[in-house]
């Protein structure tokens, strides 16, 4: 700003004069080239809250939010289960996947927009953030690495708010909807919010990634909060439960009992979803950083190096898991090769009542006759699940 004095003590001379001129440039740059002020000085998107560790929002215990609020309910009713986009990472040359998780979708209610997979072996090694390990699998660990970077980058380039991320061969419950009602719940309470308030995403404000896919995702162990459904239809029976690695310790609750917590990471990227901010991170800590592991290690890093300020949310037993359709097992993976066999059906991991196996049912309108992968082992409930919030509850 430009001050001009005559004498000390005055006021400027000219700068109203400047301030005119500068806000009528800005209504000829906003005819000239159809901008609005928001456009020109607003940073990211404003539809997830931006803030440092220093600045959250505290609620104190008691007053954080326990029931979402009317427009997060209607925000998660919408054709992208509330939230800006949900993708699909699909190879060009895997169509029956693609169809595959495009019917799911279907059925389910929500729109899948497709992120092309890369294919590692097509990739300069000049685009690579570091010297990924010579093997049997590279290519195959590169094209999932630079994948998963591309639905990062249509985060960022579409100047998305969120968008949640499939892998083409994931499944989840008939209930999946009704699922994301009660992590909205919980998500809302772990991330401190004001009882009253409603976040700009129904998911809550100020997160990072949230972690529904997954074969492993661990507790951080100095957060002890967790959110407990109990009651629950839809959580895997404990003999059922397939996992690559770290996982909470469950003894502590009953066979129908889902938990919600602070996650440190964990292993395999079925689905999950990222804010603007988590997509800006992703990309400069795994693409234009230094870097040369499969991705999801990665990401498991990123939770857990608390300095990276990297906020992840997940759950467990997990609410999307991979499927494995009938006939030829060559099918399943496009990085791993496994031995080949036929099945004469499908199943998938950790998933009660799966989408897929369901399917016919679902487009025939047939409710009742949709099936349990395990029939008789999981006991019929009566009543809505219960929701819980714990604030120094320990495994």
């Amino acid at each position: 700003m430009i001050h001009v004095f005559r004498e000390k003590g005055q006021k400027p001379i000219f700068f109203v004069t400047f301030t005119f001129l500068f806000l009528l440039s800005l209504g000829w740059l906003q005819r000239r080239h159809n901008l609005s002020l928001p456009h020109i000085v607003q940073a990211v998107p404003n539809t997830v809250t931006q803030t440092s560790n220093r600045d959250r929002q505290i609620a104190l215990p008691g007053f954080k939010q326990t029931k979402l609020p009317a427009a997060s309910v209607e925000a998660l009713h919408n054709e992208t289960l509330g939230f800006e986009k949900v993708y699909v990472i699909n190879l060009a040359k895997r169509t029956d996947k693609l169809d595959a998780i495009r019917l799911a979708a279907s059925v389910t209610g929500f729109n899948l927009e497709v992120i092309p997979g890369q294919l590692g072996a097509e990739m300069s090694p000049k685009a690579l953030p570091g010297p990924f390990k010579e093997g049997e699998m590279r290519d195959s660990i590169v094209g999932c690495w630079r994948s998963h970077m591309q639905a990062a980058h249509n985060i960022v380039n579409n100047r998305l708010s969120s968008a949640l991320i499939f892998e083409d061969d994931a499944d989840w419950d008939v209930s999946f909807r009704s699922q994301l009602l009660n992590f909205a719940t919980g998500s809302q309470w772990l991330l401190n919010t004001p009882a009253g308030h409603t976040p700009h995403s129904p998911y809550g404000d100020d997160w990072d990634l949230l972690w529904l896919g997954h074969c492993a995702l661990s507790p951080f162990k100095t957060d002890p909060r967790r959110v407990l459904f109990e009651n629950d239809p839809s959580t895997t029976p404990f003999k059922h439960r397939f996992n690559l690695g770290e996982i909470p310790d469950m003894t502590h609750y009953d066979n129908t009992t889902r938990i919600m917590y602070a996650t440190n990471g964990g292993t395999c990227l079925y689905a999950y979803a990222l804010s603007y901010r988590g997509a800006q991170k992703i990309l400069f800590h795994l693409s234009m950083s230094y870097y040369n592991r499969p991705v999801d290690f990665g990401i498991h890093d990123m939770c857990e190096d608390e300095a990276r300020n990297f906020r992840c949310i997940g759950v467990f037993p997990q609410m999307v898991d991979s499927h494995r359709g009938a006939g030829s097992s060559s099918k399943d993976s496009d990085i791993s090769h496994a031995q080949e066999q036929v099945r004469k059906k499908g199943f998938s991991y950790n998933i009660v009542r799966s989408t897929r196996l369901n399917v016919g049912h679902l487009i025939d309108g047939d409710i009742d006759g949709v099936e349990s992968q395990w029939p008789g082992e999981v006991p019929e409930l009566e009543g809505d699940v219960k929701i819980s919030f714990r604030e120094t509850f320990q495994d």
